[in-house]
């Protein structure tokens, strides 16, 4: 909801919370996994060592998948340009699972297959690291105000709705489905009037409440002078235009002819979605405390990655239901079933599987 949580002073340089939250996760997740390693007879040096494939290969995995499926690069220049643009969201969670799958193959491959390094304890180790990243990399996501649900049921008094802030990428869906307008008023498409003609304006709204009417004009956006109606499209058209974390929008509108012209900061929201990002939280929360308690029952070294597998798939497919904002629908609900069935099979296997020996903490091998 704040996509700029604050600016450092003097040489205002801008703090997003999506990045803030992804830096947190990396920490926390690190520090979590390397606690737990040693158990697995597996070196905390590891576990740092391969955060950082990790980290890399999850990142350009989620967003060349986000890139590519919703088709918003038409060259590989433009593609390379907007890889590394976090700070604008664009996380695709299976598509950062494959990318670090495969930055995880390239390690073993090249490092870590001589060092014996099991693949089983490591994949138990780092589970319970995976929801906590979950849970503070969706938190960014809410921040950010990606990843929405959603027109929550007005009607339902169990559902807790959240508006979110024009500067917010829900903005841009929910008026483009036609079920709100940008700031709470429509315009006149009027070329003959010098400024802007409003057309209709929402009761109740933060523009209503401004005190702008039918028939009002506006004259300048944000600062800009608006000549024509077709102005106001440049500012409030397409966030490809809006200032990045604000909030706010500044008009100057003539509430009725004659009078005086008024300057209003007003703070639009939208209607009230499904918190999808705060359910994840919730439900991310849980699986890591079934996890921790599941880990002294498991038969074989490998079950809590597979309990993970099956947890997060069965949660991905109802919060789903929820979810109203770009990305790959067909993939991401496909990649729950595929996760769900790989984790009950090998679950299975395991269980069938003789006992394996308990790691020593002798057995930890650091890095060389």
């Amino acid at each position: 909801m704040y996509q700029v949580l604050f600016r450092i002073p003097f040489i205002d340089v801008p703090i997003y919370g999506f990045g803030l939250m992804l830096f947190l996760a990396f920490i926390a997740c690190t520090w979590l996994a390397s606690k737990r390693a040693v158990r697995e007879g597996i070196h905390p040096d590891v576990i740092q060592d391969l955060a950082l494939w990790l980290f890399v290969g999850g990142l350009l995995g989620a967003r060349t998948t986000y890139l590519l499926s919703e088709g918003r690069v038409s060259n590989l220049a433009d593609f390379f340009m907007q890889l590394p643009r976090i700070w604008e969201g664009g996380i695709v969670l299976y598509g950062s699972f494959l990318g670090g799958l495969a930055a995880y193959l390239l390690a073993y491959v090249l490092i870590y297959r001589k060092r014996g390094l099991s693949t089983a304890r490591l994949v138990d180790v780092i589970a319970p690291s995976i929801t906590l990243g979950l849970v503070l990399g969706r938190f960014g996501c809410f921040l950010n105000g990606c990843c929405f649900g959603g027109v929550a049921c007005a009607e339902c008094p169990a559902v807790v709705a959240i508006g979110f802030p024009i500067a917010a990428p829900c903005r841009e869906t929910l008026v483009a489905s036609g079920t709100q307008t940008v700031a709470g008023f429509t315009v006149v498409p009027d070329m003959t009037t010098q400024g802007c003609k409003v057309g209709l304006v929402e009761p109740g709204s933060a523009a209503h409440l401004a005190g702008l009417r039918p028939g009002s004009l506006i004259v300048a956006v944000n600062g800009e002078a608006i000549k024509r109606w077709s102005d106001i499209n440049v500012h409030l058209g397409s966030l490809t235009n809006w200032p990045r974390g604000q909030n706010w929008l500044d008009l100057e509108f003539v509430p009725q002819p004659g009078a005086e012209p008024i300057q209003a900061r007003l703070y639009p929201f939208t209607v009230g979605l499904y918190p999808t990002q705060f359910y994840e939280m919730i439900s991310m929360g849980l699986l890591m405390l079934v996890l921790l308690a599941y880990e002294p029952l498991r038969r074989n070294p490998g079950q809590v990655c597979a309990l993970l597998m099956i947890g997060y798939g069965l949660h991905r497919s109802l919060n789903e239901i929820l979810r109203d904002d770009p990305r790959p629908v067909g993939l991401e609900a496909y990649g729950s079933v595929l996760l769900i069935v790989s984790g009950v099979l090998l679950w299975l296997v395991l269980q069938l599987r003789p006992v394996a020996p308990p790691a020593t903490v002798e057995t930890a091998t650091p890095p060389a």
